[in-house]
């Protein structure tokens, strides 16, 4: 069985008055006035991509410094 990979990214944002973009693959999902907002459905959408069968889904979030690091999303049904 072929499994599908789907990337979220967060990318950072450097203006005080801008959005949070979250990006699925080039696709944008949406902008949220902050990085919190753009995180919580960034994870709320790796758990539901995640339920699917055969899809592995990987979380990509960008620093002040343009350096991109790979964040582990809570597994579906893990409270912590």
């Amino acid at each position: 069985m072929n499994s599908q990979r789907t990337v979220l990214y967060v990318p950072y944002n450097a203006s005080a008055h801008g959005q949070w973009m979250l990006r699925r693959g080039s696709t944008l999902v949406g902008a949220y006035a902050t990085r919190a907002d753009a995180m919580r459905q960034a994870l709320q959408m790796a758990g539901a991509i995640r339920n699917q069968k055969g899809v592995d889904v990987e979380l990509r979030v960008e620093d002040e410094s343009g350096v991109w690091a790979t964040v582990a999303p809570t597994p579906a049904g893990d409270p912590s």
